[in-house]
């Protein structure tokens, strides 16, 4: 099963959401997490600190716009 590859468009688009997301979180607190979230106790501490998911995802994607970067500047290199 291949990994199918993505645009850097897609991938431009998911790290603003998260960023977006991320900065929601730390602005509004509980108030940006969903009732549902709410309810099984994972709220804005949660999210920010003790299981910091919402950080991973931007690294994420920061890591995948880095090496999308690096491999399209090596292929033009060559």
């Amino acid at each position: 099963m291949s990994k199918q590859k993505r645009t850097l468009e897609q991938i431009k688009a998911d790290l603003d959401a998260a960023k977006a997301k991320l900065k929601e979180v730390q602005e509004k607190g509980d108030a940006a997490i969903s009732a549902y979230d709410l309810r099984l106790g994972y709220n804005a501490d949660f999210y920010l600190n003790r299981c910091p998911i919402l950080q991973n995802h931007v690294s994420s994607f920061e890591r995948e716009l880095r090496n999308y970067l690096m491999l399209n500047n090596q292929l033009t290199i060559f």
